[in-house]
């Protein structure tokens, strides 16, 4: 007998569980969609360029590196199936000058600038008495 009472308290609980449920939409509290990806862009301290991406929908994501002349330097395509990615861009070896990184996805689109700056080697000079 118990173990009918508690098959019946289970599968009530559970009926009720389910009708209740009812499908997330892909809204913010706000009424704005959901964008296709997240970013986070920094340099590290051995000067490489740092891009991490986060995925929200199963779409590509096209990451792209140009000089401010529009040559591509860096192009990566990230899969549908790939939820997180990140990268490590070396720019050790780029002239000085404007760049941008841009990231698209769909209709989503974030365009970072980059300015990479060299700092001048002062020489110092020590005098030492014997």
């Amino acid at each position: 007998m118990k173990t009918i009472i508690t098959s019946l308290v289970c599968a009530l609980s559970l009926s009720t569980t389910v009708a209740f449920a009812h499908p997330t939409d892909e809204k913010l509290k706000d009424n704005r969609s959901v964008p296709a990806f997240e970013s986070s862009t920094y340099v590290s301290a051995d000067a490489n360029l740092r891009v991490a991406i986060k995925k929200n929908t199963a779409e590509r994501v096209y990451i792209t590196l140009r000089s401010s002349e529009g040559v591509v330097l860096f192009s990566e395509t990230i899969g549908k199936k790939e939820m997180a990615y990140a990268a490590k861009i070396n720019v050790k070896d780029l002239n000085d000058g404007a760049y941008q990184l841009e990231i698209t996805s769909g209709k989503d689109h974030v365009v970072k600038k980059l300015n990479l700056t060299s700092q001048q080697v002062e020489t110092q000079r020590v005098v030492t008495v014997l």
